[in-house]
């Protein structure tokens, strides 16, 4: 089917990369009983054989060098495709596949591009359409034009500034029966840039190519998508009796396609037809860095990535953020409903945002949810969310001034911790039982696994909410213990406060701590062996063959190896790449830690977590006890038991639980991470089978609904759209980190105000105006 030069639009599941955008569209429609006018379509092999065998390609291949801008003559290019013949078996295919819709009348013939249509750019008005064509003679001469039309210096430029390459593109020409129209025009089914609540119609009598080419002024409706009612947005004549029928009809093409929908029409003989629809793009041509899931900034939000980056580090790829993001901010909301924190009318309502691909916090919903809190402060509730505080009254409260919000801070979230310790409890257990079961996913039906991963996504919500209240509680009590201490030991309270609450290893194979068990592992399994022998005598890349040279030593290291990171999951972000995806990354911190763990004295190496915290209470207590200023205070108080060294123990007692609760809620969601990994990986594995994606990396360039529609058959992403999202990516990654706290978009320099007179409106296809400039 890949090469077969023409085919019906019959619902039979037309692809973007066989037919364009425009086509598989259609062709979707068809499928889905929408009533659509018989046509046909000149697939993308039609385009390659033409430009082959015409001689056009170096021509072609010239267009870039000679005019790297995109601004030439358009003449030209219709010229070279006009002077060339379509070669004798191509024609005679086109001729045969539109003589029957000839035999009907006059046919329109339209471009359908392979990069058109994108979520990001609609490429509308970019490419040919051509109305009532008579002849078979007429047909070839529109085919040519439409060919010729990708290779117009504005859809060059169009698709530069877009960050879509030409290379690899070819164009799909539609040739469909004309519907004899009383009105066409155009229905947005979101009102673009107004009430999302409000379709937009715009409507003029005859064919609605007057409306797209700009040659008449349509008449404008706003139509109440809950009600239906009609409003006219300006003074108009007539109201077109069919609007009710024509918005039900947009409103079950929107709820298919899974977006609003930017659809073309025509009504005749008392019947709507569709002739095109697409995704609505209102937000232009995007940054070269922004592969469409950035957040648009509310006016006056401020941002940070302070707080969050240990969730979502570093640049997110779609399939991660439409994952996480959801789940983490409602980890949020949850826990503002528990603290009684109520979000005032019209404060923002977005807990997290992403720019750059990277994720950042809504600094302004975290200091709307302080004025909401008794007592609270911006700095206080900083420190609790984000681990410090970054407002202009931090200073105030590391003065100590703040001492009492911190402390009330603190109580609140010991009165939550029962609620905690059994969220991460129940959390914990539930992960190990999934684990437990050990499903192979490579035998269930597309169904059943996407069953499945329902499943594990209804406890990973539970699991992001243990973990962000949990969190919050840490930073609570360790900010309260912080202001007690600050009392007695001034400028290192932040220092003895770290040293008693110390917390449990870090999660994953990421830090020497972590690597402790690995140590050992080695030990018990390279008997006589010095430690680390096999992985410091060389690069980290080559140390799975320097273990085998070890014999069944280091064969049983490897597969103990193996099993602990399996048992890890996911590296950094629930449902990432995983421990055992690339061992490099166990090697290399093995090889960096190994070392320092093995000069270590022994009685080091094994003392646990909180032995440590034991011994370093023992020290602050000493210090204490030597002060005078305490000794002063017990005496004047009149203290027979000393209250304040219970009271630091149970601060102390209470921030070390937290910190462990936090550590066990992120470490089985991490585990949950991998499993749901698997199920990413094995969906990636089917996609490339089935000839859908290029490779298993394409997957992570998915939304998370895309990836779940695409394995239920429904119409696959471009690859265009995908190399757009993966050139965008590799952009941010060269970036900047994004600045502590920043308002609007990062980096970007606000344009000055234009001064004089403003023309007001809202982007459509190209037209004409004549005016003083």
């Amino acid at each position: 089917m890949g090469r077969q030069r023409v085919r019906e639009i019959d619902g039979s599941g037309a692809r973007i990369a066989e037919v364009g955008g425009k086509a598989a569209s259609l062709d979707r429609l068809v499928a889905m009983g929408f009533p659509v006018p018989p046509a046909v379509v000149l697939s993308a092999s039609a385009y390659h054989e033409f430009v082959a065998l015409s001689g056009l390609e170096g021509y072609l291949r010239g267009l870039a060098l000679e005019d790297p801008e995109g601004l030439g003559d358009a003449g030209a290019v219709d010229d070279a495709f006009a002077s060339v013949g379509v070669p004798g078996e191509l024609e005679a295919s086109i001729r045969r596949a539109t003589a029957g819709l000839l035999e009907r009348g006059p046919v329109a013939v339209r471009s359908s591009a392979t990069a058109e249509d994108l979520a990001s750019a609609s490429f509308a008005g970019q490419y040919r359409t051509l109305l009532d064509v008579g002849s078979e003679e007429a047909v070839l001469d529109a085919v040519r034009a439409c060919w010729a039309s990708l290779w117009s210096p504005s859809a060059r430029a169009y698709r530069r500034r877009a960050g879509v390459d030409d290379e690899g593109l070819a164009m799909g020409v539609i040739v469909q029966t004309m519907v004899p129209a009383e009105w066409a025009g155009v229905l947005f089914t979101r009102d673009p840039g107004g009430d999302p609540e409000l379709a937009r119609v715009e409507a003029v009598r005859g064919l609605g190519e007057q409306l797209v080419s700009g040659r008449v002024t349509p008449e404008d409706f706003l139509v109440e998508r809950a009600t239906l009612a009609v409003r006219a947005s300006d003074e108009v004549g007539v109201v077109p009796p069919f609007l009710e029928d024509l918005l039900r009809l947009g409103v079950r093409i929107e709820r298919r396609f899974g977006s609003p929908q930017d659809i073309e029409w025509a009504f005749a003989d008392g019947e709507l037809w569709v002739v095109q629809t697409r995704p609505i793009t209102i937000t232009g041509i995007r940054r070269h860095d922004d592969d469409g899931f950035d957040t648009e900034p509310g006016p006056g939000s401020a941002y940070t990535p302070i707080g969050v980056q240990e969730m979502l580090p570093g640049v997110l790829p779609p399939l991660l953020w439409t994952i996480n993001a959801p789940m983490l901010d409602e980890g949020f909301r949850r826990l503002f409903g528990q603290l009684g924190i109520r979000v005032r009318d019209g404060a923002p309502v977005s807990v997290l945002g992403r720019f750059r691909s990277r994720a950042a916090l809504n600094l302004s919903t975290l200091r709307d949810a302080a004025a909401s809190t008794p007592g609270g402060s911006r700095a206080e509730v900083e420190r609790q969310y984000l681990g410090r505080a970054i407002s202009e009254e931090a200073e105030e409260v590391r003065a100590g001034r703040g001492g009492i919000r911190g402390l009330l801070a603190g109580l609140r979230a010991v009165r939550t911790r029962g609620g905690v310790q059994g969220e991460v409890d129940l959390f914990a257990d539930s992960v190990d039982l999934i684990l437990a079961l050990g499903i192979d996913l490579s035998d269930l039906p597309v169904g059943r696994l996407l069953a499945y991963r329902a499943r594990i996504r209804d406890l990973a919500w539970r699991g992001y909410a243990a973990e962000v209240a949990a969190a919050a509680g840490a930073a609570a009590t360790f900010r309260s213990l912080e202001l007690a201490l600050g009392r007695w030991v001034r400028s290192d309270a932040s220092s003895w406060a770290q040293r008693v609450t110390a917390g449990p290893a870090p999660t994953g194979l990421a830090g020497c701590n972590s690597t402790l068990s690995l140590w050992k592992l080695y030990a018990e399994h390279v008997p006589g062996k010095a430690p680390y022998h096999a992985l410091t005598d060389g690069p980290p890349e080559t140390a799975e063959q320097r273990l085998r040279a070890l014999g069944e030593d280091g064969e049983r290291f490897l597969q103990a190896v193996g099993k602990a990171a399996r048992h890890f999951g996911s590296r950094a972000v629930y449902g990432g790449p995983t421990w055992d995806e690339d061992p490099s990354f166990v090697w290399s911190t093995l090889a960096r830690c190994g070392p320092a763990l093995a000069a270590a004295p022994p009685e080091e190496r094994m003392s646990t977590t909180r032995s440590r915290r034991e011994q370093a209470m023992e020290e602050l207590m000493g210090k204490l006890r030597a002060s005078w200023k305490w000794r002063v205070t017990r005496v004047l108080t009149g203290q027979v038991v000393d209250m304040r060294r219970r009271m630091l123990r149970r601060l102390a007692a209470d921030a070390s639980r937290f910190l462990s609760l936090r550590e066990r809620a992120k470490a089985s969601l991490l585990v949950l991470g991998g499993e749901e990994r698997r199920i990413i990986v094995e969906g990636a594995r089917r996609l490339v089978a089935s000839g859908l994606l290029a490779g298993a990396p394409d997957v992570e360039l998915l939304t998370d609904g895309e990836l779940e529609r695409m394995l239920l058959g429904e119409e696959p992403v471009s690859p265009e759209e995908l190399a757009r999202r993966r050139q965008a990516l590799v952009a941010a990654g060269e970036g900047e980190p994004l600045p502590d706290v920043f308002e609007g978009l990062p980096g970007v320099e606000e344009e000055p105000p234009v001064e004089g007179d403003v023309l007001l409106g809202w982007a459509a296809s190209g037209g004409k105006a004549r005016g003083p400039a």
